[in-house]
């Protein structure tokens, strides 16, 4: 590209008084607040087996339900004229692949997924060929305005990499302008601090619209989401879900009880 196409493209991005934006559409509500906007990412990040995949069945699983009905405060409602949601799990066997599907429909209570539902398994393949199948999909159903990805981590080699992980960041912020879609990503925090790994978590987390935690309290037995940080909206109250027998209930919040200190003999 010559200077001058350069400076052209760059004059195309200027401030037009005559334009009009259209009005923010909001996809995706906690407690009827806004989380998730067209043309954003927000991402939700927690350690290993602390209800990530529970939380984002459910999530995904309101959007079967009808408009007025959510699941545990949680509302995911794509555009009415582009009502595709393309999930792709990055991580799962083909066997925990199929039993999240399973919990997907068990959310919104439906025995089979709607065709504006479309599931994908990439495990096997590199980050790479992840992206180009990412753009791809989005380049050939124009009908989908959100995309979701389990997990983030598998998109590039290091996520210590100060460069790629930049690069990564700024491929977020430009498909979900191009292709006009709320990205949904999930990630894994580190086990000590709790935040997000590497320098992918701090990119990620620093140009994202809102960044949802969940941990699991050992002594209440509580799975329980909070907000880290939401551009849009205040602070969500906190999510608490149990299993009784199999069935996943929303439950008062409790304060975890610190441990008592022991005393030096």
């Amino acid at each position: 590209m010559t200077n001058e196409m350069y400076y052209d493209n760059f004059l195309k991005k200027r401030y037009d008084p005559n334009k009009k934006p259209a009005a923010q559409e909001i996809l995706f509500t906690i407690q009827n607040k806004t989380i998730g906007t067209i043309e954003n990412y927000i991402v939700i990040s927690g350690l290993p087996k602390t209800g990530k995949s529970t939380f984002l069945s459910a999530i995904i699983g309101s959007a079967m339900l009808p408009d007025y009905q959510d699941n545990f405060t949680m509302k995911l409602q794509p555009i009415r004229a582009r009502p595709k949601i393309c999930y792709i799990d990055t991580e799962s066997s083909q066997f925990d692949f199929y039993r999240q599907i399973d919990r997907i429909k068990l959310f919104g209570l439906v025995s089979n997924l709607p065709d504006k539902i479309q599931c994908f398994n990439t495990r096997e393949d590199q980050p790479g060929v992840i992206r180009m199948y990412t753009e791809q999909y989005l380049i050939n159903n124009p009908d989908c305005s959100v995309l979701i990805i389990d997990g983030l981590l598998d998109l590039c080699i290091n996520y210590n990499d100060e460069v790629e992980t930049r690069k990564l960041t700024n491929w977020f912020k430009k498909i979900t302008k191009i292709y006009n879609i709320l990205l949904i990503g999930i990630l894994h925090t580190g086990k000590g601090n709790g935040e997000s790994l590497g320098h992918l978590g701090s990119n990620v987390d620093r140009w994202s619209q809102s960044v949802l935690t969940i941990n699991k309290d050992k002594g209440t037995k509580q799975f329980i989401m909070t907000s880290k940080f939401c551009r849009s909206t205040d602070e969500i109250d906190p999510i608490c879900l149990m299993n009784f027998e199999g069935q996943w209930r929303h439950m008062p919040y409790i304060d975890p009880i610190p441990l008592p200190i022991p005393k030096r003999k």
